[in-house]
């Protein structure tokens, strides 16, 4: 996109610094017939002398005559110097940089009009005073040349500049304005480019300018300007070009913009301006051709009124909060008389509507982006009118429908971009008909079934090519063979269930970013990853039946970030090539494979490893010392038959977010260096063979702490997954894990009390200790973790009473407290209360209370009924006596084969069990002491059952 602008506005910059040289200079040329006056080439000699030139740019800087030297330009008739254009002509590349220092010797180029130095690399000086001193001069240009320090104010002695360029571009010692008022004495100044220099962060930085009567260029993009004064009366008759982009300006926009009566090209983007956009500046400048205001807060309906548009060239809005219909479905609102847009990029607003259905005046259009808003609709066929057009972005928003073959008649189309929408339908070689520059194709996310023929030779040769969620499969895209010039394909969850061909290796070669994942692909890997893959970046071919081991020329990548072979058939060793190159290397998954022994050294050597995932790898051995002085955020090593201890994690790195080591075969105690983790938000040793107690230290983990600062992983990409035992069961964990705070130590040996530290965890939501040997009480503050979702102790020794906060637990949906020794009455709230599963309190003989149905010994029987929520009723006790007579007339026949068939009922209708229960605790209270005990016996030995 920038590149368009680019192209757009700098025609008319060429265009007026042909002007402005020409009418400076238009009695002067190169003559082969002047001879330089001696003392300005003394002077040359002395500018030259404190040089460095390293390309020799100034080799012809010899002999007599210097007006036929390099750069050197004098008047025809008085053989005066008057232009010295010394721009380096390398596009400023450091190569072709002259250096040094500037000298200019004192009344000895008295006569110099035009002075050039940009580009080049004078970082070790400021401007030089002396400058001033070229009383003459019209056009002073030291844009990009790595002066540093305060712009001297000497320079408003040049009364006769009309061409003035200090900008910096983006370098760190840019430039500095002390104090803008010296701006004002250029009475003559037509353009003034004062780009990333800083000091003009001030409420008085437009006065001074607003002087300026005859501007007409003005640049002041990443000045660190804050403020647009709003009541200040502005005189900027004169001006046609006006950039005020990327500052920091958070106002409206004023109204005296609406003054700009000859203004050809506005550029406001990369601010913070707000409010509601004011048309009238459009309306009031019937030359503007180009109008930038992208990547601000703006609003408004500003596609409304569009004829406002039709002298424009250049449209982008992008990255605003503008809103409303761009077209009903059978008006034209887009449509003007005779339009002259180039480009229009509306992306990233809140648009809705439909597509116009005709785009015929359109003729021009090369650039269409309209991605990321809220467009609903077909799109209309006339899309095939826009045979100018070079991209076409339409992705993420709600189109729906088919393709029209007549997209496939821009024959000048570069780009496609209609990803991210509703789309259905097939996809055609009529869709690509005419397509012979296409070099961008997007049709990732929709429900797009491309069906071309296995003989089908596309037209053109494209770089990038996103199909994912579309339907290809079930057989490997044959014309894929044709395209020598890809550099990232995206073909993930397309139905391909083939063998990978023997040629992919071969197109693979120069390929980027590559993402094959969630197919059905057989074979063995090295037919995808060939001998040497230079400019890999990112590779994903996780969930297919790929076999073969992981090919060593990965190691030979040193481009590569994002590696996912996880979910495979693989073999073999880890790669042990692995080198200190690879400092990109951020991401690495090759779980879930068939994989076999230790972890390499040599992984230590990617001093960028951020995530390392080999769950269920078949791996084996002690976790590598050297692996814990990377700075990684995570490391899933489950599901594995490691051994050893755990490593001593904090030790050297604090980084770790996340550390998964359940399901291996650890043993010795949990490291207290863990505790120097503050960033750990999930931790999991579960099914280990860890003893000991849990540090007390625990409470460190600051990123759980309530008034923590909290900042997701940004790292996490499409296909990072772990496995978390949450909520009674295993749950795979994926773009949700960024939030989940959870620590798990279950199923292993540990004793000990539950330190009361944990309680100060308060993000913590999931929370199991189950499955192992604590003893002592529930910490009294367990209520503080008001965040948790799952809580299993069950399995433990622990004793005492369930502490009463436990009922401030609002969002607690699973909790597990079987199998301990715990006694007293089981708190109550709104929420335990859902909690009706009597299995979570089984194995607690001292238990009492709601839902066990045994009342708490300071309870009378009476209130059983109450505490569950339920009034007595007189149907109630009439089904009560009728299950007593029941019980009498069928227990001497039929005790065994009753109760067991009975039982069976009661195990599966909950209701039922809990009438049952009742009934039962009415008979203990009406007969004689033997059908109590015989009662309680029954029903306790029908509890047991339940909880095993």
């Amino acid at each position: 996109m920038a590149s368009y602008f680019y192209i757009s506005f700098m025609p008319l910059l060429l265009c007026a610094l042909f002007v402005i040289q020409a009418s400076e200079l238009s009695h002067s040329k190169v003559s082969t017939n002047v001879s330089c006056i001696g003392i300005e080439r003394e002077a040359l000699l002395k500018f030259k002398d404190n040089l460095t030139d390293p390309s020799r740019r100034l080799w012809s800087w010899t002999g007599e005559d210097c007006c036929k030297w390099q750069g050197v330009t004098c008047n025809e008739k008085t053989s005066y110097v008057l232009k010295l254009n010394l721009r380096n002509p390398c596009d400023g590349l450091e190569k072709c940089s002259l250096g040094g220092k500037i000298y200019i010797a004192p009344n000895k180029l008295k006569h110099l009009k035009y002075l050039d130095l940009s580009f080049n690399n004078f970082s070790t000086q400021k401007i030089p005073e002396s400058l001033a001193s070229l009383k003459k001069l019209e056009y002073l240009n030291l844009s990009n040349g790595g002066f540093y320090g305060d712009i001297p104010h000497q320079l408003s002695n040049l009364s006769n500049l009309q061409y003035l360029d200090l900008s910096c571009g983006w370098s760190v010692n840019s430039l500095k304005i002390e104090n803008p008022r010296w701006l004002s004495t250029f009475s003559n100044l037509k353009y003034l480019d004062l780009s990333g220099t800083y000091g003009l962060d001030t409420k008085e930085w437009l006065s001074p300018i607003n002087r300026l009567s005859s501007l007409e260029f003005l640049i002041l993009s990443g000045c660190g300007l804050e403020d647009l004064p709003t009541s200040q009366h502005v005189n900027f008759t004169s001006l046609r070009f006006l950039d005020l982009s990327y500052n920091f300006m958070n106002s409206s926009i004023p109204p005296w913009f609406q003054n700009f009566s000859k203004l050809e090209h506005l550029d406001l983007s990369n601010n913070d301006l707000q409010g509601i956009f004011p048309t009238i500046i459009l309306e009031n400048s019937p030359w503007l051709r180009f109008s930038d205001v992208s990547g601000n807060k703006l609003e408004g309906e500003l596609l409304k009124n569009l004829s406002i548009f039709c002298n424009l060239q250049v449209l982008s809005l992008c990255y605003n909060k503008f809103s409303g219909r761009i077209s009903d479905i059978n008006s034209d609102a887009l449509i003007c008389g005779q339009s002259n847009l180039k480009i229009i990029d509306v992306s990233n607003n809140n648009f809705s509507g439909h597509l116009p259905n005709q785009f015929g005046n359109f003729r021009d259009l090369e650039f269409l982006d309209l991605s990321w808003n809220s467009i609903s609709g077909t799109i209309p066929t006339s899309v095939g009118q826009l045979l100018s057009l070079r991209s076409l972005q339409l992705s993420s928003n709600k189109l729906s429908g088919n393709i029209p073959e007549s997209i496939g008649q821009l024959s000048n189309l570069e780009v496609m971009d209609i990803g991210d929408n509703q789309l259905d339908g097939v996809v055609s070689e009529l869709h690509f008909a005419s397509l012979t520059g296409l070099t961008f194709l997007y049709l990732w996310w929709n429900e797009l079934v491309v069906n071309v023929s296995a003989s089908w030779v596309p037209p053109f040769q494209t770089q990038v090519i996103f199909m994912s969620s579309c339907k290809v499969g079930p057989k490997f895209p044959n014309w894929l063979q044709t395209q020598r010039t890809l550099s990232a394909l995206d073909m993930s969850n397309t139905s391909i269930s083939d063998e990978v061909p023997y040629w992919l290796s071969n197109v693979l070669s120069d390929i980027e970013e590559l993402n094959l994942s969630g197919n059905m692909l057989k074979g063995n890997i090295s037919r995808i990853i060939g001998k040497k893959m230079p400019l890999l970046t990112l590779m994903s071919l996780s969930g297919n039946n790929l076999s073969g081991g992981i090919p060593n020329s990965l190691c030979m990548s040193d481009l590569l970030s994002f590696l996912d072979l996880s979910k495979n058939l693989l073999s073999g060793k880890l790669p042990r090539c692995w080198r200190k190159s690879q400092v990109d290397l951020h991401w690495i998954l090759l779980g879930d494979n068939k994989l076999n022994g230790q972890i390499p050294n040599s992984l230590c050597y990617l001093e960028g490893l951020g995530l390392l995932s080999l769950h269920e790898s078949g791996l084996s051995g002690v976790i590598p010392k050297c692996l814990l002085k990377l700075d990684l955020e995570i490391l899933d090593l489950s599901d594995n038959q490691f051994t050893g201890g755990i490593p001593q994690f904090g030790q050297h790195s604090k980084s770790f977010r996340i550390i998964n080591l359940e399901k291996n075969y650890f043993t010795g105690d949990i490291p207290p260096k863990l505790c120097h983790l503050p960033s750990l938000q999930h931790l999991s040793l579960a099914h280990n063979n860890l003893s000991r107690g849990i540090p007390h230290c625990f409470n460190n983990f600051l990123q759980m702490w309530a008034n923590s600062t909290f900042y997701p992983y940004g790292g996490f990409m499409s296909g990072v997954s772990i496995m978390v035992n949450i909520k009674g069961r295993s749950l795979e964990f994926t773009k949700t894990l960024l939030y989940l705070f959870s620590i798990d130590l279950s199923s292993n040996a540990l004793d000990g009390q539950i330190p009361e530290g944990l309680t100060r965890l308060t993000r913590l939501q999931n929370l199991n200790l189950s499955k192992n040997k604590l003893i002592g009480k529930i910490p009294s503050d367990i209520g503080n973790l008001r965040d948790l979702e799952s809580l299993d102790l069950s399995n433990n020794k622990l004793s005492g009473e369930i502490p009463p906060s436990i009922s401030n637990l609002n969002f607690l949906s699973h909790l597990n407290f079987s199998f301990n020794n715990l006694s007293g009455p089981i708190p109550s709230s709104n929420q335990l209360s859902t909690l009706e599963d009597i299995s979570v309190y089984c194995g607690n003989n001292g238990l009492c209370g709601a839902p066990l149905l045994i009342a708490c010994p300071r309870d009378d029987h009476n209130n059983i009924d109450r505490r569950d929520g339920h009034n007595t009723s007189q149907d109630e006790s009439n089904e009560g006596d009728s299950i007593v007579v029941w019980f009498y007339s069928g227990l001497a026949s039929g005790f065994i084969v009753a109760s067991l068939g009975f039982c069976g009922i009661l195990n599966f209708k909950q209701s039922w069990r809990i009438s049952y229960f009742r009934a039962v605790d009415r008979i203990i209270q009406k007969f004689p002491l033997p059908w109590m005990i015989t009662m309680l016996w029954f029903k306790r030995a029908f509890q047991f059952q339940l909880c095993n």
